[in-house]
């Protein structure tokens, strides 16, 4: 029931954003790859839409060093500051030399797709995030043990990928205009020719 809310809840917040970049061809409600059929897993897909590698959290923790990032996102309040954990999107399609397409589609679950180019990647480093630091409230909540640093994004907080953005480092043009750039459930990365 709350994962139907939260769905539909993309398509409200984001309307006036997604109207701006779908004018500017950067976003679109496609049909997701027939081979993605695990939303815990991320696809790593050819630019033919076909299956390289199917990732689950802890083997992107064995593949790639675990980066953070402190940031706001366009939704947190002024000022609140979230520490991510998780890959670089620029280290991940090196693994699969898919870092010279022109861009990345990343798509979600509930079949959003966001067009990523390329000197986006290079110039801001976006995250594809799977954790985020405990606070208070989560250890108060048992969310997280008292040793907890950091735990895995729910789907309630986008998760349990999501593409994590510089956000003090975007141009002010990006905002709000490319919110659509900040793709939560993500599930397959797909390189554009």
């Amino acid at each position: 029931m709350l994962e139907n809310k939260l769905r539909s809840l993309r398509f409200v917040a984001p309307t006036a954003a997604i109207a701006i970049a779908g004018a500017l061809g950067t976003v679109s409600f496609a049909q997701v790859s027939s081979v993605v059929s695990d939303p815990e897993k991320l696809v790593i897909e050819t630019d033919a839409g076909n299956q390289l590698i199917s990732y689950g959290i802890d083997m992107m923790k064995k593949q790639f060093p675990v980066r953070e990032r402190a940031t706001r996102t366009p939704w947190t309040k002024k000022g609140e500051i979230v520490r991510f954990r998780g890959v670089f999107l620029k280290d991940l399609l090196a693994k699969h030399d898919l870092d010279e397409h022109a861009a990345v589609e990343v798509r979600a679950d509930d079949g959003f797709m966001a067009r990523v180019p390329k000197a986006d990647i290079d110039s801001y480093a976006p995250m594809i995030a799977y954790e985020k630091e405990c606070t208070d409230a989560d250890r108060q909540t048992g969310r997280c043990d008292a040793d907890d640093t950091f735990r895995p994004l729910d789907i309630d907080e986008s998760g349990p990928f999501f593409v994590v953005w510089p956000y003090d480092n975007l141009p002010a043009s990006y905002i709000p205009a490319r919110n659509n750039l900040w793709v939560w459930w993500v599930i397959a990365v797909r390189p554009v020719k």
